[in-house]
């Protein structure tokens, strides 16, 4: 009986050895988890804060958890409710007694609201208080680029590649989504992943600087919109957007874009929803990560093989040499060369040129299974089955 008694003190000992501790939250478009991580951590770090209210850092981890499980574990993933927001401006109500004049605050205080312009005096302040504190990088980075503070955001595209370098693997992403695109190109992106590593590549790399970048939620923004336009050729867009609906206007805006750029090539990438762009696909041609607005039709597939054959860096898909925190985010945007990968596939079959055609369905079969997307994997199976 002792002996039994024992073993489950060990046990006990065991299990108590393994509990989940605090971890620090990074942003999930770098390090992603499930909705219940985040729960677990968000009830680590309130407890944190119940031990040490002066603790600004646990302050910022439990704020950071509690906004990513709410919109991990949202039926609208990513969308966060009216119900959350009041969840975390009381966090920040508490945070501001507790320690007001800290990095972490000010920092929250800014990002919390979104691209309010009233709420860039803590962004400043906190930058003021610490400069070395990368996650605030990203924010400055838009604060300058709607701004028009271009040398700025440059050191801050410098400075973030030198302290927190961007994931080589969506680094070469966008390469493949860049690089191949016309002189003088505009090209359209929706989100982070498919923006500031196009930014870091032209800023820093000084790779296709030629290309306009433009991120349609910044677009959104009218004093940036107005001055961008006219910086790129592009015609005024009159139509006044409801602040309180701005995502009605993402398609109007792309649809402006594509027809009043001058003599500017436009290319929309393929991350973004097609939602916003159906009113133009009958004038819309991919050519691998992006898809071109063009008003006759032209070649597309030649320019996928041209790209495919002799533009894309495709070895971080093969053999990744480096670890890479974000590689299950890689993988998945991997699946976005899917579409254009199978028309060229079709094309080697249809010109008879097998060999070719059967190492691009591996490189499919490659992609499909590293994405972990069953769907996807039993797809392409489906497709090549006659190879």
């Amino acid at each position: 009986m002792k002996k039994m008694l024992f073993a489950v003190a060990i046990l006990l000992l065991s299990l108590a050895g393994t509990a989940q501790k605090p971890e620090t939250i990074v942003s999930f478009v770098i390090e992603e988890h499930e909705c219940d991580w985040y729960k677990t951590q968000a009830d680590l770090w309130k407890k944190e804060t119940e031990k040490n209210n002066k603790n600004a850092d646990a302050w910022m981890n439990y704020y950071k958890a509690t906004r990513y499980s709410d919109m991990m574990c949202a039926e609208n993933q990513y969308k966060l409710s009216e119900e959350s927001y009041k969840k975390l401006n009381d966090i920040l109500v508490e945070m501001e007694k507790a320690v007001p004049e800290s990095y972490e605050y000010n920092y929250l205080m800014f990002y919390n609201g979104g691209n309010d312009p009233a709420k860039n005096k803590y962004l400043l302040k906190a930058y003021e208080i610490d400069q070395e504190r990368s996650e605030i990088y990203s924010s400055l980075i838009v604060y300058d680029e709607i701004n028009g503070k271009y040398a700025d955001k440059k050191k801050i595209l410098e400075k973030q590649q030198q302290k927190q370098p961007y994931s080589t693997g969506l680094m070469a992403w966008n390469y493949n989504a860049l690089f191949p695109l016309e002189k003088n190109a505009i090209v359209l992106t929706g989100g982070d992943n498919d923006t500031y590593m196009k930014w870091a590549l032209q800023d820093v790399n000084g790779i296709r600087q030629d290309v306009q970048v433009i991120n349609m939620s910044l677009i959104l923004v009218e004093d940036y919109r107005k001055r961008l336009f006219e910086e790129a050729g592009i015609a005024p867009f009159k139509t006044k957007v409801d602040s309180t609906n701005y995502m009605n206007y993402t398609g109007l805006i792309i649809e402006h874009i594509c027809k009043n750029s001058g003599n500017r090539p436009v290319y929309i990438s393929n991350t973004m929803s097609e939602s916003n762009y159906s009113s133009l696909k009958d004038s819309l041609y991919l050519e691998g990560l992006v898809y071109k607005y063009s008003g006759g039709r032209y070649d597309n597939v030649a320019v996928i093989r041209k790209n495919y054959e002799q533009v894309f860096l495709l070895d971080y898909i093969k053999a990744p040499l480096l670890s890479d925190v974000s590689q299950s985010i890689v993988n998945r945007s991997n699946l976005n060369y899917i579409p254009a990968f199978l028309q060229l596939y079709d094309h080697y079959k249809l010109s008879g040129d097998n060999d070719k055609a059967n190492k691009l369905g591996v490189m499919l079969r490659l992609i499909a299974s590293k994405s972990g997307n069953e769907g996807y994997t039993q797809y392409i199976e489906e497709y090549l089955k006659d190879e």
